[in-house]
């Protein structure tokens, strides 16, 4: 039996992507897709990477022309993942993996597949195991990859390594091999043709223990995850109460990992960093400690607030009615009620909407005047947001500071003919 059993399965859903690259894997799963569901109910992604040359584009080819010999969709992603590492400072293992990720979690969130399947299969599962082992994580890693994480769809995770061959060679499937798989500078090759090979040297079924270990971690996760106090959603974040993971305990990393993961989904968090953030809970506010791939951890008064390290500024941009979409904030000034700040629109003449800058100054309404940086730390504004914060100034005077407070100045009175709404959303 290939992957019968996981038809039913597969029938669940509406509508899927099949990840393939050309490997044998891959090609495996797209042949009984072929052969045993209706067309109509799934088509074909491939990530060219362009990274190896005529290789790459030859591994391309043969999955478009599979596809067309078999009157499926394909459809192919052509990416320049060298740049995109080089940008974000990822490894080019580290930044495919990422890209790939981001391409299947659009498509879902897009409604143009209810999962993106995948064919990791048994081998895959234990390396990434041992991989989690030897990074130092936690009961997250041995639990390993799930079946359905709600993006990846991975059907094939108890199928062998010889099962796949086997297949292959009863239906005659051609597949192609990309000569990287050999490249042992790779981590995961690494691990799969040299290490793997030399612990089932004296642990001949390590495979199949380490996955026993896998089974019964996983069930250890989900009781952990009954007791895991749930993160919130916060301003451009998430964020955990200090008072959940003071104890500093397998329930407190457990809420930290959730909360990462929430940010940006696949971070695989190492014990060291855990303990960063638990380092978080004895410093003052406004401290932070960056986590892998530009998640930042921040101390916000009785909570950590989790965030993505590319918060960009915004361009001085003149006060008008319409939607404008700066920095990481959606502003839309209307005439009409939108349940944001009310202002007098006559007195708002010649104003910009920008950024913090030294020597601004706000009047709040009905209060006093001060620094606009005094005032925030008043109304106790998150410390990482204060300088991308959107305020919509006249000269060196704040007039708004969005999303929370209006100025005195431009307050409505009975003398007021034209009442401007600003609702504010951070994106």
């Amino acid at each position: 039996m290939f992957l019968e059993e996981k038809i039913d399965l597969l029938n669940s859903f509406e509508r899927l992507a099949l990840a393939i690259s050309g490997g044998k894997d891959s090609m495996a799963l797209l042949h009984f897709a072929i052969h045993n569901l209706d067309k109509e109910k799934f088509f074909v992604v491939t990530v060219h990477h362009n990274l190896r040359g005529e290789e790459g584009e030859r591994d391309r080819d043969f999955v478009k022309n599979y596809c067309e010999e078999n009157d499926v969709e394909c459809r192919v992603y052509e990416e320049k993942i060298k740049e995109f590492c080089d940008e974000n400072g990822y490894t080019i293992e580290q930044g495919a993996r990422i890209r790939r990720r981001e391409i299947f979690k659009e498509l879902v969130e897009n409604k143009e597949a209810d999962r993106v399947v995948t064919a990791h299969q048994k081998d895959d599962q234990i390396e990434s195991i041992l991989m989690h082992i030897f990074r130092g994580s936690g009961i997250q890693g041995l639990c390993g990859m799930q079946e359905d994480d709600g993006v990846l769809l991975r059907p094939m995770l108890n199928i062998s390594s010889d099962d796949i061959k086997n297949y292959l060679s009863e239906n005659s499937i051609s597949f192609v091999q990309d000569s990287t798989n050999f490249d042992v500078e790779y981590t995961r090759n690494n691990v799969r043709n040299i290490i793997r090979g030399d612990i089932e040297k004296a642990y001949p079924n390590f495979g199949d223990n380490l996955l026993r270990l896998s089974s019964i971690s996983k069930k250890m996760r989900d009781y952990i995850d009954e007791q895991t106090p749930k993160y919130e959603k916060t301003k451009g974040g998430i964020a955990v109460k200090i008072s959940n993971i003071q104890k500093k305990d397998i329930i407190a990393s457990q809420c930290i990992i959730d909360a990462v993961e929430a940010v940006f989904t696949r971070v695989n968090l190492e014990a060291r960093h855990i303990e960063s953030v638990f380092d978080l809970l004895n410093k003052e506010n406004g401290k932070s400690v960056v986590l892998p791939f530009g998640v930042v951890a921040s101390r916000e008064y009785d909570r950590i607030v989790f965030t993505k390290e590319d918060e960009p500024r915004i361009e001085p941009t003149d006060f008008d009615y319409g939607n404008f979409s700066l920095g990481n904030w959606e502003i839309e000034v209307s005439k009409v009620d939108n349940g944001g700040l009310r202002i007098d629109m006559d007195k708002m003449k010649g104003a910009v909407i920008k950024n913090r800058e030294p020597g601004f100054t706000f009047k709040r309404y009905k209060g006093g005047t001060k620094s606009l940086g005094d005032y925030l730390t008043d109304i106790k504004a998150p410390k990482r947001l204060r300088d991308y914060l959107p305020v919509v100034v006249l000269d060196k005077n704040v007039l708004a500071v969005l999303p929370y407070d209006i100025a005195d100045s431009v307050a409505i009175t009975n003398e007021t003919k034209n009442i401007a709404y600003i609702k504010t959303e951070r994106v």
